[in-house]
């Protein structure tokens, strides 16, 4: 539905309902775990204020459906290892398998997810006297709808692409992008694993907010004193620290912080992945602390109460700057000002008819121009004829001088067919709009 999508209501439905799972998803948890009512509420606070995932949740980002099913499922493996619920494994194991369908951080989890679930089960047939129940089965029963998403995915790639791993390797994969920002020099964590960790820490206290991220790093301590009488299951939601630094170590990511070289905001937002599980590591840590004795109780209490007040304070004494994903929507979209002023013209001067545009131009969706309208060069059969004789197939063409060797410009170049029949109707700076006449 094109008018969902020009005013963002299609994305926005997709991510209040895992913004929904979230927070629901990570209360049940820290209620189970806790037993503590008033604990789990302020922690749930901490995730359901936090600016960057509110903004992310009214957009068509990826990051809260991963977010909404690797809490999910671990609210669910939490309960299966309390209650040893087949049901509940069985529901952690499809929910785990939809992280992994939806952006490549839920396939660590799950990698170590399975293990956790391995060791687990061992432990209950150790402390179960005469039970023959095999902790292997109960590893493979969480990880085989995961084994079937990444096996139907690499069947696509291959059907597709003609490679299995072109996710990993091609023109558009994660890989290349980095290589192209690298050649420029911004990425400086490659091959640097302190480098990694300290510039996602960033992004990580950008997001969560810098009060949360001191809270959970000394409650993480007190957790691990006392893991005993918790389990370990609520550590799987901080699988996006080592899966995003040895991303970042291994080229596979780019961040750009204000305070780094070059300064920037680029993938901030991936720091949103560690809310729920700093949330969960303040909590919990204030908790088992607090069983200490009663007077311990208040006081972690009361802590944890001004925590959520100061933190939400601070995100609104530093608005927006201080909320890393909003303050990098707001950089990418005041960005590039030529191409804000084309999506303009073209809202104001489109009339209908396919639009070729150049694999290096964001045109909005003010632009009102239908998905179905929009021709680029992977667009199925059409994008490869329409780039073999752009004056046959498409009504308009959108170029960029500064992308000289992309392949619209390339089309057009000293094509004397192409320039018989468009006129160029708008330039900005190199980004030019051709209509045909």
């Amino acid at each position: 539905v094109d008018r969902w999508w020009w005013n963002g209501t299609s994305g926005g439905i997709v991510g209040c309902a895992a913004y929904v799972l979230i927070v629901a998803s990570f209360h049940d948890l820290l209620v189970r775990r806790t037993g503590a009512p008033r604990f789990s509420w302020i922690g749930t606070l901490f995730v359901l204020l936090n600016p960057s995932l509110l903004y992310l949740q009214t957009t068509a980002m990826t990051e809260p459906v991963l977010l909404a099913c690797l809490v999910a499922s671990v609210n669910e493996l939490d309960r299966w290892n309390d209650t040893s619920s087949r049901r509940a494994l069985i529901a952690s194991a499809i929910l785990g398998a939809l992280a992994v369908g939806s952006r490549y951080d839920g396939w660590f989890y799950v990698l170590l997810a399975t293990p956790t679930v391995a060791w687990l089960a061992f432990q209950g047939c150790r402390d179960a006297a005469g039970l023959t129940k095999k902790w292997w089965r109960d590893a493979a029963l969480f990880a085989a709808p995961s084994a079937i998403m990444v096996g139907a995915w690499l069947l696509f790639n291959w059907a597709y692409f003609g490679d299995p791993l072109e996710f990993q390797r091609g023109v558009w994969s994660a890989q290349s992008q980095q290589a192209a920002i690298a050649a420029q020099g911004g990425a400086a964590t490659g091959g640097h694993l302190i480098t990694s960790l300290w510039y996602y820490a960033g992004a990580t206290a950008l997001c969560a907010g810098f009060i949360l991220t001191l809270l959970a790093a000394a409650g993480t301590i007190a957790f691990f004193a006392r893991m005993r009488h918790v389990g370990p299951t609520p550590l799987l939601l901080l699988s996006a620290l080592p899966f995003n630094v040895l991303a970042l170590w291994a080229r596979q990511s780019v961040i750009q912080l204000p305070w780094t070289q070059p300064a920037g905001f680029l993938n901030v937002r991936y720091g949103v992945m560690m809310v729920p599980g700093l949330a969960a590591m303040a909590i919990l840590g204030a908790v088992l602390t607090a069983r200490t004795g009663p007077a311990w109780r208040k006081g972690m209490l009361l802590a944890s109460l001004v925590g959520v007040t100061a933190q939400v304070g601070l995100f609104a004494v530093a608005w927006p700057a201080g909320a890393g994903a909003l303050r990098e929507g707001v950089a990418i979209r005041d960005g590039d000002r030529r191409q804000q002023r084309a999506s303009d013209w073209l809202a104001a001067h489109y009339d209908g008819g396919r639009v070729l545009v150049d694999e290096a131009v964001n045109i909005s969706p003010r632009s009102r121009i239908a998905l179905k309208n929009r021709v680029y060069r992977w667009t199925w059969e059409l994008g490869t004829k329409a780039l073999a004789a752009p004056e046959n197939d498409v009504d308009w063409v959108v170029v960029d001088s500064h992308h000289a060797d992309g392949v619209v410009a390339r089309a057009i170049r000293g094509r004397e067919p192409f320039n018989n029949r468009f006129d160029r109707a708008f330039e900005d700076d190199g980004l030019a709009i051709w209509r045909r006449r």
